[in-house]
């Protein structure tokens, strides 16, 4: 009895409580398992060696993510997360696909997504089938993109393919043979729907354009509807394991601001072409002049794709931004009439400064047959000529030449939400002032002729960067620019780079000899999809260089009072000006311009 009773005190003496829960040896992990943390710095490696760039690779959070994503690997934030382990498959055509293998598979597909899915679709124009079929015919886009550069790859993706003709009783059935159709041309399947999706996606010459991608998988998702098939969005899914949810390429309208209503689709099942009828965006504006988020209702004019510099990688991304052209809003011509009587003799003031140095210059062309004056010097030496019997010069008059102006300002205006706040001490806003420097250099500029544009810019990540022209070029100053220039709101974000591209373009196609590009802001480059403040600070730095390549000069007026800590490293230390007195800013604006164009 007491040899029992002390075996149970050393039974709890060695029993491990709370405190030695550390102590506890860990499971071991089951057979055929490849966990994340054991690949991690593999895969970032790998990557790294085939892009030359960096890739953010991180494990799925079960406990914070939606459960939905935990399954499957997703982008997010230009973030590839993956699951935290992956077994071991055997399939009918590869046995032992290791979780390595896989965990290799969905990091290269994801970075491909990263690196060839520029441009987004928009979710609210299909369905969810469509949207399916889409998604599918993308993966198989990237990864033809990505086997061109690295034929290997094409392996190590198409023997994880399992499906087979015989699979032919859900929707999700014949998506998975569609997938491999596309990507192994080996892979034998008389399916018609299929063997159109194959057609369709051979056709294509050039695979850069992801609009390939919705118009076939539009007309594919059209003729489906033979089959009498339903699609269950929560079943009917790709089994593949290292293919992504793909809500990275898909893009959902902001229903805080705006309202989508689309009308009507129709799609045109003939060899990928889509008849899309008229889709109308009506866009709700929201209340109050002070709402950070005030969306246009104006569809955009035009749409325009930039690269931008990650000087992370020392790599110019191409056509990574998407910037789209916006007609701005019209406000009350009043306001820009009581700017103007306000500042009336500022206006004037400053037209006698431009005025005076509107001839840059004179000169005298001399030795002429005809011209406004005689040159005494050269009628003298004629008069000796003669006297001496020598054959004389009879070109004595002279010509005097004004050499004009010739140069070509844009002013470019940042236009994100932090404008709508009051500045401190102060009863406008940053926009209030930003418009009534623009009426009153308008209205001083437009008095000695050069060419002017006044444009102005916002973003919400890479995907979204209107561009407002306010007044161009070959516009007249009259009451449309004004009032344009009235309606001037703001919202949003800085991606600052992209539009300085985009107004590099506009003054590329002036003729005139001197370009200069004006930008006023009120903060630093940032944006929602940006964490690194350095990332856009050098990205715009790196526009204002290829813009000087251009032989356009820009300067920035900041508002920034703790704009000194970066503003000269985008510009240079000669050419912005940080305005401490906003109440001398448009004296200040007016003064500045007719010194940099002397």
């Amino acid at each position: 009895m007491k040899t029992i009773f002390n075996r149970l005190i050393s039974a709890l003496q060695n029993f491990p409580g709370r405190a030695d829960k550390e102590q506890l040896p860990t499971p071991k992990k089951a057979r055929n398992e490849t966990q994340f943390a054991d690949v991690q710095r593999r895969l970032g490696i790998y990557l790294r060696a085939l892009w030359e760039c960096e890739f953010p690779v991180v494990q799925i959070d079960i406990y914070s993510e939606n459960i939905k994503k935990v399954s499957r690997p997703y982008i997010e934030n230009d973030f590839i997360h993956l699951p935290s382990v992956y077994r071991e498959v055997n399939c009918n055509i590869a046995k032992n696909i290791s979780g390595v293998e896989i965990y290799r598979a969905a990091a290269v597909h994801a970075a491909a997504h990263l690196i060839y899915s520029k441009n987004t679709f928009q979710k609210a124009l299909v369905d969810k089938w469509q949207q399916a079929v889409i998604s599918v015919i993308e993966d198989a886009r990237v990864e033809a993109l990505t086997i061109r550069r690295f034929p290997g790859l094409k392996h190590l993706w198409a023997r994880q393919h399992s499906t087979t003709p015989a699979q032919s009783t859900t929707a999700g059935d014949y998506l998975n043979r569609l997938a491999r159709a596309l990507l192994d041309e080996k892979y034998q399947d008389k399916d018609e729907w299929v063997q159109q999706g194959r057609e369709l996606f051979n056709a294509v010459e050039s695979l850069e354009d992801n609009q390939h991608s919705w118009d076939i998988g539009l007309t594919l998702s059209y003729a489906f509807k033979k089959k009498n098939i339903k699609f269950k969005s929560h079943l009917d899914r790709l089994t593949v394991l290292y293919r992504d949810d793909n809500q990275f390429i898909w893009r959902v309208a902001n229903t805080k601001d705006e309202e989508l209503t689309v009308t009507a689709l129709n799609y045109k099942s003939i060899l990928g072409i889509r008849e899309v009828t008229q889709i109308e965006v009506e866009g709700k504006n929201r209340s109050g002049s002070g709402s950070d988020e005030l969306e246009s209702t104006t569809p955009p004019l035009e749409t325009f794709f930039y690269s931008e510099w990650d000087f992370r990688s020392q790599i110019d991304t191409q056509a990574w931004v998407t910037l789209r052209e916006k007609n701005p809003e019209s406000g009350d011509l009043q306001f820009v009439d009581n700017i103007i009587a306000q500042n009336n003799h500022l206006i004037m003031r400053m037209k006698t400064v431009l005025q005076a140095i509107r001839y840059e210059g004179v000169r005298r062309i001399r030795k002429l047959d005809e011209g406004d004056e005689i040159d005494i010097n050269a009628a003298i030496r004629t008069q000796i000529d003669l006297r001496l019997g020598v054959l004389p010069d009879s070109r004595i008059m002279i010509r005097t030449v004004r050499k004009n102006r010739d140069i070509s300002v844009l002013v470019l205006l940042d236009l994100s939400r932090s404008t709508m706040k009051k500045m401190q001490g102060q009863e406008q806003t940053v926009l209030q002032l930003t418009q009534q420097v623009c009426v009153l250099f308008a209205n001083a500029i437009a008095s000695v002729g050069d060419p002017f544009a006044i444009h102005g810019f916002c973003s919400q990540t890479r995907h979204r960067v209107d561009y407002y022209r306010f007044k161009d070029f070959d516009q007249p100053y009259d009451d449309i620019p004004k009032a344009k220039l009235a309606g001037m709101t703001g919202q949003r974000n800085t991606r600052m780079g992209a539009a300085i591209r985009h107004a590099t373009y506009y003054l590329n196609m002036q003729k005139s000899s001197k370009k200069l590009l004006m930008i006023i802001t009120d903060g630093e480059p940032s944006d929602d999809d940006v964490y690194d403040r350095q990332y856009l600070r050098v990205d715009a730095k790196k526009a204002v260089k290829d813009a000087r390549h251009n032989g356009i000069n820009t300067f920035c007026v900041s508002l920034d009072p703790a704009a000194d800590e970066y503003v000269s490293r985008i510009f240079g230390a000669r050419n912005y000006m940080v305005v401490d007195h906003v109440k001398s800013l448009p004296k200040k604006m007016l003064q500045l311009y007719a010194t940099l164009t002397h």
